[in-house]
């Protein structure tokens, strides 16, 4: 029994090409939607910390201004 010689072989020579380029883009468009969430994530940490920081210097403003009374 003789296997052909194209058998299991891709007919458009071409296909590997926009595949690899498929794949390509598929990965920027990933890395960029990452690093989108990355900039969100710090975003968020960033306003936690200010709000944090707002929240200590209130309390403490608070107990010196009821220390004084």
């Amino acid at each position: 029994m003789a296997v052909s010689q194209t058998s299991g072989k891709t007919y458009d020579s071409a296909e590997y090409g926009r595949l690899d380029s498929f794949f390509k883009e598929q990965e920027e468009e990933l890395k960029k939607i990452d690093l989108e969430k990355s900039v969100q994530y710090k975003k968020i940490l960033q306003y936690g910390l200010i709000l944090t920081g707002i929240v200590v210097s209130l309390y403490f403003f608070n107990r010196l201004v009821n220390k004084k009374k």
